[in-house]
């Protein structure tokens, strides 16, 4: 069974998924990465003109139900094991953690509307529960897609049995925690709109850390990572998961974004909008966008220092993290107009960036100088605004911008190259639609 739970992460390491391709389009779809390279594929993403037959989808979505298929089938087996000193409850429930999180991600690019997620009659994925034991059987027939409410169902009936039954911590961060899967909670739920859920399990964790000895707090995981540290070291206290590569089980990360003089392919560079995009003096940025001035021989110029390991392929994808989760919580409180305690949960970030904190004043009088940390608020609308800038430097290029442009239904607002609303969803794989007999539908548009 422990080796069945971990062939359901190794799926996760796939150069399709998390090993490259999830999270890096969703900065490239974005504004925080473009395409340099070769690969057409990519020029698709890059370019918001993608066709249902882009084999980068169609690796995706395989992958990732490949990976479904292996959770289902370990959670049939764990069910018929009656020995006593097996921890069935915890081993289901670190497989239906990881099964709510692959189903997250199929959302995320396929699913809900064009307006974002948790909409009424937004489209969902095939939801398969049950794995395929029999290529014969009824269980490989296909299926139609179900509605996103459905799949969301079932997100949250997995991550809630998992949170019940997982420990706090685990010896290495490698592993879904419950403190993972508040997290994970709290990010399905941001992401529909549901802030008052979402702030609540945010402060689930602040609450869960607290009874560990030694105690611990978000912002205090904070502070004992510098943001550059939290790439160059593996593990950090910033981290909440990690996935770990290592030379033998490597990844392409660094490999893409790193020159060709550098060991590289450069196939992508971050965009040119991303350095500007940081405040004067913020320290994230020689971190998110490395420049002629900023490189040296580790980190070349047109590169991240967030992935950098070329020659090994062992740099770690950090899969949740402090920040994010303080983040989503301040996020979510402003969005309920408890703007004070959202300001103070943003400048948890904005310290450790080496940037003042955040001042929200009324509009001033004509001719004031207004210094870049003071924001002119008329409403919390505004303060949202901010905390989402933040956001978007923060977390660049670890695969949230695209997901955060639709679930704020900023997509056409931010990218003008995307006019037709409809390409806010991904198209659902060609082979898919075919292999299906076509009992699976196409997004609208495509």
């Amino acid at each position: 069974m422990q080796a069945a739970i971990r062939g359901s992460y190794d799926i996760l390491q796939s150069a399709n998924y998390l090993g490259l391709r999830y999270q890096l389009f969703a900065d490239l779809a974005a504004d925080n990465a473009r395409h340099t390279g070769t690969f057409p594929s990519f020029a698709q993403i890059a370019n918001g003109s993608i066709l249902p037959d882009n084999v980068e989808l169609t690796n995706m979505w395989n992958t990732i139900y490949a990976g479904i298929n292996r959770i289902n089938y370990t959670i049939q087996q764990a069910e018929l094991l009656t020995d006593p000193s097996f921890n069935k409850d915890a081993a289901v429930a670190e497989a239906r953690a990881l099964r709510a999180f692959n189903y997250m991600n199929l959302l995320a690019y396929w699913g809900g509307k064009p307006e974002g997620y948790g909409y009424a009659d937004g489209l969902g994925v095939p939801l398969r529960l049950k794995p395929t034991t029999s290529i014969t059987g009824e269980e490989i027939k296909p299926i139609a897609r179900n509605t996103e409410a459905e799949v969301v169902a079932a997100i949250r009936e997995d991550l809630a049995f998992a949170a019940q039954h997982l420990p706090i911590e685990r010896s290495t961060k490698a592993y879904i925690s419950k403190v993972t899967v508040l997290a994970l909670q709290a990010r399905l739920e941001l992401r529909l709109r549901n802030y008052q859920v979402a702030a609540n399990y945010a402060e689930q964790i602040e609450t869960e850390l607290g009874t560990l000895t030694p105690v611990k707090t978000l912002e205090k995981n904070i502070g004992d990572a510098s943001y550059d540290a939290i790439f160059s070291q593996k593990f950090s206290s910033e981290a909440l998961w990690e996935l770990p590569f290592d030379p033998v089980d490597a990844n392409s990360l660094a490999f893409f974004w790193f020159p060709a003089a550098a060991g590289g392919r450069n196939e992508v560079d971050p965009a040119t909008g991303l350095g500007p995009a940081h405040e004067a003096g913020d320290l994230r940025r020689v971190v998110n966008s490395v420049t002629a001035s900023t490189a040296t021989t580790v980190y070349p110029s047109g590169t991240t220092r967030k992935y950098f390991r070329v020659a090994s392929g062992d740099d770690n994808v950090i899969l949740v993290r402090s920040a994010e989760v303080v983040l989503t919580w301040a996020e979510s409180l402003a969005q309920l107009g408890q703007t004070d305690r959202a300001i103070e949960l943003v400048n948890v970030i904005r310290k450790r960036a080496g940037l003042a904190p955040y001042v929200f004043v009324a509009p001033p009088k004509v001719g004031d100088v207004v210094p870049p940390h003071v924001i002119i608020a008329n409403s919390s609308a505004d303060i949202v605004t901010a905390i989402l800038k933040e956001r978007r430097v923060e977390l660049a290029n670890e695969g949230f911008r695209w997901f955060d442009l639709r679930r704020t239904g900023l997509v056409q607002a931010t990218l003008p190259a995307i006019t037709e609303p409809y390409r806010n969803l991904w198209p659902i794989p060609q082979r898919e639609i075919q292999t299906s007999q076509t009992l699976v539908t196409q997004n609208p548009g495509y």
